[in-house]
């Protein structure tokens, strides 16, 4: 693609060209052999070339031209099916790099793909449909990234207008909303209004995949980090506990049920990565490098990092948790021997054999996950505080859940015992 100075001689007036995405008068244009695209400036011009047009150019000419209506009124009909299938097919490859960028932290390059599928879905479904809401939500996460407050808030104006205006809208979508209000309004210091619109997250969420999810852990972990910032530490280790448990579940779950890996996207991984660790920080800051709960962190990160191929990482991280375990457990102890076991496995095999093999396998006459003897049952079987469902182990996990108990060793203590839950939002919005 060529970025060279817009001639804005070559153009009747009133008819001069506007910035793709800032919609301001257009300076610069980009050409490439399929389409010329025009931006407000040379920065514009490569921040969309470098986020979504080099990937679609070729595509964007055909559907951005018109043709004449020719042929048979069967012709047509294909033509248009053809035309709707190609713009569905860029909507959802513009989401996805949006998506990328995202979890890169490269905000402005996330911009222009948003904003390129709600191009696409106006024409698809029209304005204010219930379609927009993701574009617009990846829109204000992009400009809450970059500081830009105001505009982050009228793209979530705009998606809960599509929210209102949609009664049938899912709670995942829900969720998503009052999450990126929550992370908002807590940007701004509105506290209490963040907490509730976290609140709202976490019962849609739970609604639609469940308290235990990692989908909602994401909720608890916002909740603690606004609770962390008022100075209620008891709550805020309650729920950072909460999002450990969530993940330390889902990890020895993966290892039963191996087909459960196949439905994590890379942020979602990313922001387990990202949480996990700033748990572990504030453990580390609050109790200390050699608390059990700090080592509790490492574990679960270790096998976070694992899981995602990041060996040396999972290594460090595995070798200071079993230090840890030792200290307060003793050697013998079934939570040591699980660590232990899955630290002589990172020893035992190659660099390029961890990433195919993933989780140690069972040893012989083990019954469960070698995942799931971190949390051994403690005597008289009470739940801990900080998470866990109330129904106890085994209602989401199946066997694996049942095995690794609800429990954590016996020496760590706890936070105060917190509602997993929230209770349904006033309003019922």
């Amino acid at each position: 693609a060529e970025i060279r100075p817009l001639n804005t001689l070559a153009f009747p007036k009133g008819k001069h060209p506007r910035c793709e995405l800032t919609g301001m008068p257009a300076t610069i244009e980009c050409v490439t052999p399929y389409i010329t695209l025009f931006y407000a400036s040379r920065e514009h011009a490569q921040q969309a070339w470098q986020g979504i047009i080099h990937k679609i150019a070729p595509l964007l000419g055909p559907l951005r031209s018109s043709s004449a209506i020719v042929g048979s009124q069967e012709d047509r009909a294909k033509r248009e099916y053809t035309l709707a299938s190609s713009k569905r097919a860029l909507v959802e490859l513009c989401q996805q790099e949006a998506s990328k960028f995202l979890v890169m932290g490269r905000f402005e390059l996330a911009m222009p793909g948003a904003l390129q599928a709600i191009f696409f879905l106006k024409e698809l479904h029209g304005e204010g449909s219930i379609e927009l809401v993701p574009p617009y939500l990846q829109l204000a996460e992009a400009n809450l990234g970059l500081g830009r407050f105001q505009q982050a808030e009228e793209f979530l104006s705009l998606a809960n207008w599509s929210v209102l205006k949609n009664p049938e809208c899912s709670f995942a979508t829900r969720s998503q909303l009052h999450r990126n209000f929550g992370k908002l309004y807590s940007t701004q210091g509105k506290l209490p209004e963040a907490l509730k619109q976290l609140a709202k997250d976490v019962y849609y969420s739970s609604l639609e995949v469940g308290p235990e999810h990692i989908d909602t852990s994401a909720g608890y972990y916002h909740m603690a980090s606004i609770f962390y910032t008022q100075h209620r530490i008891e709550n805020a280790l309650a729920f950072y506990d909460k999002v450990v448990d969530i993940w330390y579940k889902f990890l020895a779950s993966v290892r039963n049920e191996p087909e459960l890996a196949q439905s994590l996207t890379e942020s979602q991984l990313q922001e387990g990565q990202d949480m996990l660790n700033f748990v572990l920080q504030t453990r580390a800051k609050l109790l200390g490098q050699e608390h059990i709960a700090t080592g509790e962190a490492k574990y679960t990160l270790g096998l976070l990092n694992l899981f995602m191929g990041e060996n040396d990482l999972s290594r460090d991280c595995i070798e200071a948790a079993q230090v840890i375990y030792s200290k307060h457990l003793g050697p013998d102890h079934p939570s040591t021997r699980d660590v232990t076991q899955v630290l002589e496995h990172l020893h035992s095999t190659p660099a390029e054999g961890l990433a195919s093999q993933g989780f140690p396998e069972m040893d012989a006459g083990t019954e469960g996950s070698t995942l799931g003897a971190m949390r051994p049952p403690m005597d008289g079987g009470a739940p801990h505080g900080g998470g866990g469902s109330a129904d106890g182990p085994g209602k989401n996990g199946g066997e694996g859940f049942e095995l690794i108990g609800d429990h954590f060793p016996e020496h760590m203590p706890r936070a105060a015992p917190q509602s997993p839950i929230p209770l349904p939002p006033d309003g019922g919005e």
